[in-house]
């Protein structure tokens, strides 16, 4: 059995996560300027984005400077995480376009209706007990129909030939990029301890039953992928 708690986002993987994230995910920085290019052409001058898991803020990093005009509701149930996003949303001088609800997505009120939402590299850690279709479900009920969800996920199954392959080259990647010795092996035994693996047909199973209509993949590296949905 898998256990989330191997991820302390409050402990020593929050301290270590902004580093990690460019280090060991393929095209992490390029992946959220493209994805602001995607939001640009779906979305109004005036929006509202439901940013969940805004971890250590990098949504408000790239998108806020280029969207004077969208409004941001940033979820975290880590506390940490909300700190360092409002830190963020400070020293860009975008706090007055900002709130921050420390919660999850299905303890958010129900009280508006976003143009949409971003779920970066966040289901990956939840458990496939239905926890994910929770997550899903939650953030497709906050959007507007005709509404833009973007999701960016660690995937992949284990029972197939292709995901040795690729995640003994994903290990490789890390060490390319020079993240290596002690936290290399830490995130490993994470890794093993702490990630519920789904391949990508049961991703699009939960989206599917969220009522979210696929648009196109549009960014991938290893065993990450980005997707684009519209809410039906």
């Amino acid at each position: 059995m898998k256990d989330p708690r191997a991820f302390d986002f409050d402990g020593d993987y929050g301290e270590e996560y902004k580093e990690l994230a460019s280090r060991v995910i393929p095209g992490y920085d390029e992946f959220f300027v493209a994805t602001l290019a995607l939001l640009q052409e779906r979305l109004d001058k005036e929006a509202r984005l439901l940013v969940v898991g805004c971890g250590t803020g990098r949504e408000l990093e790239v998108f806020a400077p280029s969207t004077r005009d969208w409004r941001f509701d940033c979820i975290d149930p880590s506390r940490s995480m909300i700190e360092y996003s409002r830190q963020v949303a400070q020293r860009l001088g975008v706090y007055s376009r900002v709130r921050f609800h420390n919660c999850y997505a299905h303890e958010l009120d129900l009280d508006y209706r976003f143009d949409a939402a971003t779920v970066i590299n966040v289901m990956h850690f939840l458990l496939d007990d239905g926890s994910k279709d929770v997550l899903i479900q939650s953030v497709a009920q906050r959007v507007k129909q005709g509404g833009t969800i973007v999701l960016f996920d660690l995937h992949g199954d284990p029972s197939k030939a292709y995901f040795k392959l690729f995640y003994r080259a994903w290990i490789r990647y890390m060490d390319l990029r020079g993240y290596t010795g002690k936290k290399k092996d830490r995130l490993l035994k994470r890794l093993e301890a702490g990630i519920a693996y789904v391949g990508e047909d049961r991703i699009m199973e939960i989206c599917q039953t969220a009522g979210l209509k696929l648009i196109r993949p549009y960014w991938g590296g290893l065993l990450y992928t980005g997707w684009i949905f519209e809410r039906l």
